[in-house]
């Protein structure tokens, strides 16, 4: 019994199919105007499969499906439908009054994606195998179905002239009563890189120790809090290769209350500290923010998270902390090629998901201990100049007292007699930066960067810019 046969009418659309195949037989043109919307599996007679395959090879690869080159890629004989030079002269026949190939695209997709969901059941249920196994056999499905349902063709500039102006038109219509991408909601940073929008890969450098995880924490609750502006709220997720979402939740309630992770853990605080606690976690619990805390992880795991919170959770920007922490993908990679490609990775998910995705990087010890002072160049990031290229915005930021800290000036004695001017010099400095840091956007849109600007900074917050919130009591 042939899959024609095996398959519901409903799950099936024979008519449309034979109505492509016949277009396309001998007609290049009308195949490569299907081709970037059908696969070979979005056929269910097993000898349409066949043809489609063999037309997409001859016109990949010989320029055209001429007939005699087309039956050269075929079998002589279709099981159960007679010579091949006969089955191709009977479908060209049924679609000679078909005008175009194209009009019975979406009923063989229609169709196809039936049948989908009857396989996605049956995985579901599928007996003798464990929840994680019939899990990930679903998750995979849906993966195939989203790319299936992406057309890959290229479009003409001036279409997409049209879809930025459409959007453009919508964003003058809707000033500043719509929110019109992601922002940091730091004024600062907001001032030099402006909106972020879906599809944009942003690399945050920052040296160990500086603030780039709470930054990003930071960025994220800023873009989930509640507003009467529903499009202002971005549902995120933070892929948390190195702390444990229990050590997440300790530094966001500390950013938002003050209260030190040493004070949350030994339960050190006070009753006014405990209620600004709850008040926090209570605001925490009303924040679409999703935290995946897996540790290690591979890109192509990492994709997987991604593409199901998109599914499940409609996210719209999504974290990654942090690159070094990426396992490689095959065993043979060292931790550059690594990054390299988790890069390239990230910047099409970012396209294919609509995603922004932030990604944290470490700077390189040599970074760290060149130019005298905390300030390093987009050069110095982990991962070469393949990162910069892989991403639409570069940021770095530091917090200068804790590179003071590590690099204390020794004070003038028997063995430093020339060390005053240079410890007076630390001592000045570490006054002068008491509540700030630095950030330098180095890859922008606008071509504008590399400069590096300072902004406010609260230490016992770890929060950058000058938020509003209640003085800590000492």
């Amino acid at each position: 019994m042939t899959t024609q046969e095996t398959t519901p009418r409903a799950l099936r659309n024979i008519r449309a199919e034979e109505a492509i195949i016949g277009k396309i037989i001998g007609s290049a043109d009308a195949y490569w105007q299907v081709s970037d919307y059908l696969s070979v599996e979005h056929f269910v007679v097993p000898h349409h499969r066949a043809i489609f395959a063999a037309v997409r090879d001859c016109c990949e690869t010989a320029g055209g499906p001429s007939l005699s080159l087309l039956e050269s890629k075929l079998p002589q004989e279709f099981d159960g439908q007679g010579s091949v030079e006969a089955v191709l002269q009977i479908l060209i026949e049924k679609a000679s009054d078909v005008s175009s190939a194209l009009d019975f695209v979406d009923d063989v997709v229609l169709a196809w994606r039936e049948r989908m969901g009857v396989e996605l059941g049956r995985r579901a249920s599928e007996q003798g195998k464990g929840y994680e196994d019939r899990r990930t056999a679903v998750e995979e499905l849906f993966s195939k179905i989203d790319d299936a349902d992406r057309a890959r063709h290229p479009v003409r500039i001036g279409d997409a002239a049209r879809g930025a102006m459409e959007n453009s038109a919508r964003a003058y219509e809707q000033q500043g009563h719509v929110a019109v991408g992601v922002t940091t909601k730091i004024p600062e940073i907001d001032k030099v890189i402006g909106p972020q929008i879906g599809g944009t890969a942003i690399v945050l450098a920052a040296p160990s120790g500086h603030g780039k995880s709470a930054l990003l924490s930071q960025i994220m609750r800023n873009n989930a809090g509640p507003s009467l502006d529903t499009s202002s709220v971005f549902p995120s997720l933070l892929l948390s290769l190195e702390m444990s979402r229990v050590q997440v939740g300790y530094r966001d309630l500390a950013s938002m209350t003050g209260v030190s992770v040493r004070k949350q853990i030994t339960g050190d605080f006070n009753q006014k500290e405990f209620e600004d606690l709850v008040r926090a976690r209570t605001a925490l619990e009303k924040m679409p923010i999703l935290i995946q805390d897996r540790s290690r992880m591979t890109t192509k795991q990492i994709e997987r998270e991604l593409r199901i919170a998109k599914r499940r959770y409609g996210i719209k920007q999504a974290g990654i902390d942090h690159m070094k922490l990426v396992q490689p993908e095959k065993e043979h990679w060292n931790l550059v090629r690594t990054i390299e490609y988790f890069t390239a990775s990230m910047k099409d998910m970012a396209k294919e998901l609509d995603l922004v995705i932030w990604q944290l990087a470490q700077i390189t010890r040599a970074g760290q201990q060149a130019g005298g002072n905390w300030r390093f160049r987009d050069t110095d990031i982990y991962g070469g100049g393949l990162v910069i290229e892989n991403s639409d915005l570069v940021l770095g930021v530091v917090i200068p007292k804790v590179w003071l800290r590590a690099n204390k000036a020794e004070p003038a004695g028997e063995d430093n007699p020339k060390g005053r001017a240079e410890f007076d010099a630390w001592i000045k400095n570490m006054e002068v930066w008491k509540d700030k840091a630095e950030f330098a956007a180095f890859k922008v849109r606008s071509g504008s960067g590399e400069t590096w600007t300072s902004l406010g900074f609260d230490g016992p917050r770890m929060t950058f810019g000058e938020v509003e919130h209640e003085d800590i009591p000492f």
